[in-house]
This record gives C-alpha cells, sequence and structure tokens, in this order.
C-alpha cells in the first residue's frame, strides 16, 4: 500500500512538473518566438535594402550610400544589369514577397507593422509591374538623365576620385550597348515603344551626339570640382583632356549608336497614335503601372473619371474668376540666363518664413537646394530636382536649361515645386526621421511625392506667394494630360478622339500634348491623382476636426512616416484624428 501510495505521489509530481515544464516551454517559446520575429524582420529589411543597391553603383551614389551597411562602392563601375542580374533581383524580390506574406504581422510593434504594411503594398505593386517589364521604357528614359545626375552626384575629393571618374565614363559603351541588346531583343518579340516616344528619345540622343565634350555638364561640374582640388596646373589640364576624349569616345558616341538604332530599326516598325494597350499585354501592363504611379489600388477608369470631373470643377472656377476680374493688359516677364537663376533663388527665400505657419518647427528640416543650370537634353527637358544624400552631407539641387524662355510665374511655380516647400523639403524629412528605417528611405511613391509638390503649389497660392490663376492652369494641365493618358491607353482613344475631348475643353486642338500622353503612359496621373488624395485628406480632416483642425499637426501626419501608398497614409490620418477627437 506505501508502495502504492509512493507511486503516486511520484507520478502526481511527475505530472506537475511535466506540466510545469510545459507551460514555461510554452511561454519561453512565445517569448523567443516573439523575440527571433522581430530580429528576423529587422534582418529581412535590412537585405531587402543590401540587395536594392548592392550592384547598382548609381543608385549608390544617388543616396550617398558609398561604404555604409556593408555595401561597397566601387568608383570604377557604373550599374550596368544584364538580364540575368535582373531575374536575379526578380527572384529575391519575389522571395521578400513570399516571406511577408508568412510573416505574422500582428506580432509587430506599430513601427515595424507600418513598415510591414508599406513593403508588402510596394513589393506586390512593383512585382506586377515586373511581369510586364519588355514594356517598359526606363532603359531609354535613365540614359536621357544620366549626365546631370551623375555629374552632381559623383564626389571629386582628391586626384584619385578625378581618375577614377574618367574611368568609370569609359563604362558608358559597355552599358549603352547592353541596353541596345535589350532593345533589339524587345524588338524581335514585337514589343517597340510607341513612334512619339521614340521622336522625343531621338531629339534627346542625337542633340547629346552633336554637343560638343566641353559643353556637357559631365565635363562642366567635373572641372568645377577640380579647380577647387588645386591640383598642378599641368596635371589638372592632362584630366580634362581625358575627360573630353572620354565624352567623345564613350558617352556622345554611345547617343549617337542609340539614335541610329531608333531611326534605323525601331522607326520603321513602331506604332503611330496609338496607346499602350496596341502591345501585347499592354492593357495589363497599364493598369498595373498606374498603381504603383499614383500609390492607389484605383482602376485606370476611376482615375479617368476623376480627373474628368478635376477638368469640370476647375474650368468653372477659372470662368468665375475671369468674369469678377478685369482683363490684364500687363505683358508676361519670360526669363533666361542669370534672371532666370536670380528669380529661382529668390522665390525659395520667399517660401521660407511660411514654414513656421503650416509646420511644426521640429519638422522643419535646415538643409539648403543648390539652383544650378545644365543643358536642356530633349525637346521637352524642364527642370528636375536631385535629392539631397541620406545624410545630408551633399546639398540637394534644382538644374534648369537656362535657354529656354520661362515666364516669371512658372519660374516660382518651379522653384516651389521642386524645391521648398516642394520636392527638396519634403525628402529632407524624410531623411531626416529617425524612426524610418533606411529601406523606406529608398523607396518611393510618385504619387506621394508629385501629389506633394502639386499640393504645395495650392498651399502657396493661399498664401500668395503663387498666383491663383496660374495654380489652377497647372492643375487644369496636369487633370486633362491624365484625361487624355487614360483617354489613350484604357479607353483607346484615338488621336480623333483625343482632340475632340480638346476642343470641348479648351477651344483648340493640340497635337503635342497628344503625342506626350501617348509617348509617357502614366506620367501626368502621379501629379493629379496625387494632389486630389492629398486635398481629400485635408477634407476629411478639416471635416471631422472642425475648430480642432490644426494644418502643423495635419502636415506632420502627412510628413513625419515619409511617402507611403495613400491607403496606408489615410489609415495614418485616421489615426490622428481619433486622437484629437
Amino acid at each position: 500500500m506505501n508502495l502504492v501510495r509512493q507511486m503516486f505521489k511520484n507520478t502526481r509530481l511527475t505530472i506537475l512538473l511535466a506540466a510545469g515544464l510545459l507551460i514555461l516551454l510554452i511561454v519561453g517559446g512565445l517569448l523567443w518566438q516573439t523575440q527571433h520575429q522581430s530580429e528576423s524582420f529587422d534582418a529581412l529589411i535590412q537585405k531587402m535594402a543590401f540587395d536594392t543597391l548592392k550592384d547598382d553603383p548609381e543608385k549608390q551614389l544617388y543616396f550617398d550610400m558609398k561604404n555604409v551597411e556593408g555595401i561597397r562602392w566601387d568608383p570604377t563601375k557604373l550599374t550596368d544589369l544584364s538580364d540575368a542580374d535582373y531575374e536575379q533581383l526578380n527572384e529575391k524580390r519575389n522571395g521578400f514577397l513570399r516571406k511577408l506574406n508568412d510573416y505574422d504581422a500582428a506580432k509587430l510593434s506599430p513601427e515595424d507593422k507600418l513598415t510591414y504594411d508599406i513593403l508588402k503594398w510596394d513589393l506586390s505593386a512593383s512585382q506586377q509591374v515586373y511581369k510586364y517589364r519588355d514594356l517598359d521604357t526606363n532603359d531609354y528614359l535613365s540614359l536621357s538623365i544620366f549626365p546631370p545626375y551623375f555629374a552632381n552626384n559623383y564626389p571629386i575629393r582628391n586626384q584619385a576620385d578625378a581618375e577614377n571618374y574618367i574611368v568609370a565614363l569609359n563604362g558608358f559603351s559597355d552599358k549603352v550597348a547592353h541596353v541596345i541588346d535589350r532593345i533589339q531583343d524587345r524588338r524581335e518579340k514585337g514589343m517597340i515603344p510607341a513612334s512619339e516616344f521614340l521622336k522625343e528619345m531621338l531629339t534627346s540622343y542625337s542633340n547629346l551626339r552633336n554637343t560638343k565634350p566641353e559643353e556637357t555638364i559631365l565635363y562642366s561640374l567635373y572641372e568645377e570640382k577640380l579647380t577647387k582640388l588645386k591640383l598642378d596646373p599641368s596635371e589638372e589640364e592632362k584630366l580634362k583632356k581625358a575627360l573630353a576624349q572620354t565624352i567623345t569616345d564613350h558617352v556622345l558616341a554611345s547617343y549617337g549608336r542609340l539614335a541610329d538604332v531608333i531611326e534605323n530599326d525601331l522607326m520603321k516598325q513602331a506604332s503611330v497614335s496609338q496607346g499602350i494597350w496596341n502591345q501585347p499585354s499592354g492593357s495589363d501592363y497599364y493598369s498595373a503601372k498606374l498603381k504603383l504611379t499614383t500609390g492607389t489600388d484605383l482602376s485606370p477608369q476611376e482615375i479617368h473619371e476623376i480627373a474628368k470631373l478635376k477638368v469640370e470643377e476647375i474650368m468653372k472656377e477659372l470662368r468665375s474668376r475671369a468674369s469678377g476680374q478685369a482683363q490684364s493688359t500687363s505683358a508676361t516677364k519670360f526669363l533666361t540666363e542669370d534672371e532666370l537663376l536670380q528669380a529661382l533663388d529668390s522665390s525659395l527665400s520667399d517660401a521660407t518664413p511660411y514654414l513656421s505657419d503650416w509646420f511644426e518647427e521640429e519638422l522643419i528640416p535646415d538643409h539648403p537646394v543648390d539652383v544650378r543650370d545644365y543643358s536642356a537634353l530633349f525637346a521637352s527637358a524642364g527642370g528636375m530636382y536631385i535629392p539631397l544624400s541620406i545624410d545630408g552631407d551633399r546639398s540637394g539641387r534644382f538644374v534648369i536649361p537656362l535657354e529656354n524662355p520661362t515666364s516669371e510665374e512658372m519660374v516660382k511655380m518651379l522653384a516651389l515645386h521642386e524645391g521648398i516647400p516642394g520636392h527638396h523639403f519634403q525628402f529632407s524629412i524624410q531623411y531626416d526621421q529617425p524612426t524610418i528605417p533606411f529601406i523606406r528611405k529608398i523607396m518611393m511613391t510618385p504619387g506621394y511625392v508629385e501629389g506633394w509638390a502639386v499640393y504645395m503649389e495650392s498651399l502657396c497660392a493661399e498664401k500668395g506667394l503663387l498666383d491663383r490663376d496660374t495654380v489652377l492652369l497647372r492643375l487644369l494641365g496636369n487633370s486633362i494630360g491624365t484625361v487624355l493618358d487614360t483617354g489613350i491607353h484604357e479607353l483607346r482613344w484615338t488621336r480623333e478622339q483625343a482632340n475632340a475631348y480638346l476642343v470641348s475643353m479648351i477651344g483648340t486642338e493640340m497635337n503635342a500634348w497628344i503625342d506626350s500622353a501617348i509617348a509617357f503612359p502614366g506620367q501626368s496621373t502621379s501629379y493629379t491623382i496625387g494632389y486630389d488624395q492629398f486635398q481629400s485628406l485635408r477634407e476629411k480632416a478639416n471635416s471631422e476636426l472642425g475648430d480642432h483642425f490644426d494644418i502643423k499637426a495635419f502636415h506632420s501626419v502627412l510628413l513625419r512616416n515619409g511617402n507611403m501608398p495613400f491607403h496606408i497614409l489615410e489609415e495614418q490620418m485616421d489615426q490622428y484624428i481619433q486622437s484629437v477627437k
């Protein structure tokens, strides 16, 4: 009996010990799982950033991440991704997306959950576009804007840098040769950009082919940086002579080869006056591209209707303003050269005092933006913003061709759109925020970025920094461009239908406008839909908060977490609204 009791006691003790051990294992396992998952998420997003940059020297330069996070920048190389490299990168991105889909996001911190949601949406949207990459024209466009970006971003700190700059540019001919191979491969598959796009690129490349090397921004900015090194005059002259020869032999000659391919091969087979729907899987590509471009889940048809309604609203306001105002007889003043540069600098200075009216002081960044000139690269070239480096050591730069006469009011608008409080202001805040992980700092949602800059134009008009009519005309142009864009590429409008719409709205045909819409599918949509989304968020916050609406706090919600898709931004705004109520 005693033996039985002892066995029972031992069994009970064993059961209790086992149960206790099980509880400890479960609790310990849950704690390990939580800690392990948090660490895994950090490792995952770091790996994503690493894989985005490691084989892309030009992107490393763009963000000035030359020797950070295990990434070693090779100063003698240009970005030259082969088809095999692209496919490998695509597989890695698919792998990241699978890992995100399998992740238990409910266990993440609010900050990590925000990153998770943004990355998952962006990766999914990007991969959908990648399925149709043979229709993409980024190769052409990236080559067109290569000179100002490379010349601006490449550091010339010593003689070794000056020599490596030339070595890197020697690789431009190989870079272009691979692009030509891709172009010809796509041509054989029957995938050729529209004639309207090819004409634009042909103008760009032909202009560059016929430019003297000393007149390119690749030479002029190099010369400026070289002077600051105070090298021996003979050594400096030797470097400049070598650069001029490299630009002639490898850069300008390569643009000439591209021009020949377009003129002799592609133009003969390119479609005329037809949207992207004419290409294999073109409609699917267009829908996917609009999603990624606008940062929304809106369909092309929905975007078309939004833009049409916006055109009607703006036209109504313009007519109302015209009937209530005396006609101005003063001639429009156009600026070029030094006058244009001075006006840009002045406009940036004029906006600065208003920043404290719109933004919380701790959010306002202190990063200068430089205004510089560059030679126009193609017929429709205007100003462009080259962002500051992520660490802020390299200033943001707004480059603009000075030979194109620009109206004084448009100069003001360009300064505010590209500089402060537009692109430069937004990127500066995004790069300064310590809570934004690196992977999100190197991401860009075009609808957010362009929408913010257009929204700022409207805000500046409220303060009198810009003429309201000029802003309305700009909004009208964006909106009509989006109607044409979606009409041509989604609804399969003919040129005659597009011109009929223009006549009904503005009373005249404009074939150049239609050419632009055909050439660059989706380009206008980021401006129109991005602006509409920001305006809708402001109206929503103002309506729900009433007297408690604070525009500074509202703008902080829009900016403090960087750019992102709009449905996620709206969730952030909803949380803010509920916290204030």
